[in-house]
């Protein structure tokens, strides 16, 4: 979180980043997903645990001159500072890119089908417990000190944690390959795998997703940094709530994805989600007061709604990713969203500054650069809404079913039995 989420946005922008590079920071990590294809074909021979393993271990060396750079501030200018950090950036999320290759089918080969819904449920709470922890601390951190010594110590503290977490991927078994897959550099092509249907219709549901994410809370913290002239902690502090929101999909979701199906649960997250940037719209256009406790609620609905529709992506493509080449499927799916969140963030940004001195009063709202942004972004999910509904999915429940399914399973109904 420290390297890779606001933090590290907070720090550009002390160092006068623009909404363009902030678009530029927000996409390096996706758009360096893209080296997963060309190691797509090594990933069988080397072994699952073996590839995560070193790469983890290598994009450590990059935190290094991330720590130094703010302590080099009476040395260099915030030009020289930004073009270090986004190029030790880069180093990190190079490295980190290419070892991701074997995550989904490490994760596939370990964890049975019939309860990877559940899997991902509780993984996801794990991720969103360890990120509110960072963010609160470096929210509490954040507002008890001053200068650029404070970015310098949460670096180090994120090259620790990257050392301890090694430890516990040591300890997670390995996941048999099988002969096709070590024996053959790609045992399917990509003609094939781009003529499998439903993996076709997964691929554009994860790009028009990641054209809707890409950069969206990075541009959020420029907004409240900006417009709505936010201190740092302040920012940081509703930001966590978002992991807190994320934490509260693991009960609603801990056996209902396995139960009704991904798609389903897809409708009620992109439901959400409009409610969510019609909130953004009307405060950017100012009908919405800015106030914290309705960031702090936006941000926490957010963070349920985009675990939701994550999971249930991501357990599509488990289930949709044949066993024969699954690690070039898996591969594909990952750099088609992933290319998509890396070059939107950046368009975004450019657009955002475009229209910098835009100022229209219409329909009640000020259209300037963040309304229009946010507004553009209910038209992307309108498009994401019909390609969903396009998916294939054999054992997913209809709309009766999920609502009956709501009611008898609702841990609200037995508490008050209790």
């Amino acid at each position: 979180m420290m390297v890779m989420d606001s933090p590290v946005i907070l720090y550009a922008e002390s160092l006068g980043a623009s909404a363009t590079v902030i678009g530029l920071i927000q996409g390096i990590t996706p758009l360096m997903v893209v080296f997963q294809i060309p190691a797509a074909d090594h990933v069988g021979r080397v072994g699952y645990k073996r590839f995560i393993t070193t790469g983890w271990t290598l994009r450590l060396v990059f935190v290094l001159p991330l720590i130094a750079v703010p302590l080099l501030s009476s040395v260099l200018n915030p030009q020289s500072q930004l073009a270090l950090v986004i190029g030790a950036l880069i180093g990190f999320n190079l490295v980190r890119g290419i070892a991701s290759t074997a995550w989904f089918p490490w994760i596939t080969g370990i964890i049975p089908e019939e309860i990877r819904g559940r899997y991902l449920a509780v993984e996801t709470a794990s991720n969103n417990i360890g990120s509110l922890v960072a963010l609160l601390l470096a929210a509490w951190y954040l507002g008890s000190t001053t200068g650029n010594n404070r970015f310098a110590v949460m670096f180090a503290f994120s090259l620790v944690m990257g050392a301890v977490s090694l430890w516990f991927i040591y300890r997670v078994p390995d996941a048999a390959v099988t002969e096709e897959n070590v024996s053959e550099k790609q045992p399917v092509s990509w003609r094939e795998i781009w003529q499998h249907a439903s993996f076709r219709k997964l691929l554009w549901v994860a790009f028009t997703w990641a054209v809707l994410m890409g950069g969206l809370m990075g541009f959020i913290v420029k907004f409240l940094k900006g417009p709505a002239g936010w201190p740092d902690d302040q920012v940081l502090l509703a930001s966590a709530i978002k992991f807190i929101g994320g934490l509260s999909s693991l009960w609603f979701l801990h056996s209902r994805l396995d139960r009704v199906g991904s798609r389903p649960l897809m409708f009620v997250s992109l439901g959400i989600w409009i409610a969510i940037l019609l909130t953004w719209t009307s405060m950017a256009g100012g009908k919405t007061v800015v106030s914290f406790p309705l960031v702090c609620g936006v941000y926490l609905v957010s963070g349920f709604a985009f675990c939701t529709f994550y999971m249930c992506l991501n357990k599509l493509a488990m289930s949709t990713v044949p066993e024969l080449g699954k690690s070039h499927f898996f591969a594909l799916f990952s750099v088609v969203g992933s290319l998509a969140v890396g070059i939107f963030p950046i368009l975004w940004g450019v657009m955002i500054d475009a229209l910098e001195s835009i100022r229209i009063d219409w329909l009640g709202l000020q259209w300037n650069q963040f309304s229009i942004y946010f507004a553009g972004l209910l038209g992307v999910l309108l498009v994401l809404t019909v390609l969903v509904a396009r998916l294939n999915e054999e054992k997913a429940a209809n709309l009766n079913e999920l609502m009956r399914d709501f009611i008898r399973n609702n841990p609200l109904r037995d508490w008050m039995r209790r």
